[in-house]
């Protein structure tokens, strides 16, 4: 693949990775700026990998159908359990059937209920 000379992008003046515009730009494990022209998929998603990004969608959508209590209430979850994510992190993780006993953990610990005010994590259906 021909990667297009990343001296002109290096004076944007931010630090760019991920897709601008027609290009997508990383840096390199040898810390320079790689930049070549964007790619988009052959093949459509599978079943599997849209039923995988719905349960992604469903679970931004309860956090943010959340009042501000509770998502207050998460990350200041995070916060007290000296955690290294933020509260919109560890729910999503929650949510997802990922974290249950860190979370139970975290909020026997620091006595900062959310799951009761949550609900429980979405359900995982394999077809």
């Amino acid at each position: 693949m021909r990667t297009i000379p990343p001296s002109i992008f290096q004076y944007l003046g931010t630090n760019t990775n991920g897709d601008l515009g027609p290009y997508t730009f990383y840096t390199s494990h040898r810390k320079r700026l790689v930049v070549f022209p964007k790619t988009w998929p052959k093949d459509p998603p599978t079943y599997h990998q849209t039923l995988y990004r719905n349960r992604w969608r469903h679970a931004a959508i309860r956090w943010r159908s959340l009042d501000p209590s509770t998502r207050a209430a998460w990350a200041t979850l995070a916060k007290k359990a000296n955690l290294t994510i933020t509260g919109y992190n560890l729910y999503l993780a929650y949510i997802l059937g990922k974290a249950a006993g860190t979370v139970a953990t975290c909020e026997r610990l620091t006595g900062i209920p959310v799951v009761t005010r949550t609900g429980p994590p979405l359900p995982y259906r394999q077809a």
